[in-house]
């Protein structure tokens, strides 16, 4: 009986020592060093709560643009590129989605940025050969405020870009806002000179006096 019971005690303390894998599995199977957990992170989640991950979609006829915060607690986000339910709060769409950029944009970015000239890089990538394609389209047609909106685009992406600084003057000096464009004329000229530009910027200026 005493024998008995040594044995069933000694079986039992190898039980406790191995885990019912290693009866399954015999070798018990590698885990990747990829996996493996080595102990408390150097830095976890160091920024804490205020962290943020962008996330941004646009497909040229839709952009979706949302910070998803990094929670120690997990999460779960959903984003609607349409309307739907009325549970899920949404963000009103604007009138204009800024055109997704294409391999022509590439040089025009790379000489804006060679330049010194500040982007703005949490802003939404945008086609500068396209938007402005766009905006001359609009003013074709009379229509300065859509001509505007497609100008602005750009400007939030690259806010000094001369061009479009000129452009967007231009088109508040057509729709009666002649003090707001001689500011922005000014900022342009002082990003980069043009004659016509400043001729213009000249006479304005005369006539505010």
């Amino acid at each position: 009986m005493r024998r008995s019971l040594a044995l069933l005690a000694l079986l039992s303390a190898g039980c406790a020592s191995r885990n019912y894998t290693y009866y399954l599995v015999d070798p018990a199977p590698q885990k990747h060093p990829a996996v493996k957990d080595d102990g408390t992170l150097t830095r976890p989640f160091g920024f804490g709560s205020t962290t943020v991950m962008k996330v941004r979609w646009n497909d040229g006829n839709l952009i979706t643009e949302v910070d998803v915060p990094i929670l120690s607690s997990g999460q779960r986000i959903v984003v609607e590129h349409a309307a739907g339910s009325s549970d899920v709060k949404t963000i009103p769409a604007s009138r204009v989605v800024p055109a997704p950029p294409t391999r022509a944009d590439t040089s025009l970015v790379e000489a804006y940025r060679a330049r010194g000239l500040r982007v703005a890089e949490d802003a939404p990538e945008v086609s500068i050969v396209r938007t402005r394609s766009l905006m001359q389209d609009a003013i074709k047609n009379g229509n300065y405020q859509l001509a505007l909106e497609w100008c602005e685009t750009v400007l939030q992406r690259y806010p000094s870009h001369p061009e479009f600084l000129r452009a967007k003057a231009s088109l508040l000096l057509m729709m009666g806002e002649r003090d707001k464009a001689i500011e922005i004329y000014e900022k342009a000229e002082g990003i980069e000179s043009d004659p016509g530009v400043r001729k213009k910027l000249e006479e304005l200026q005369k006539q505010q006096k």
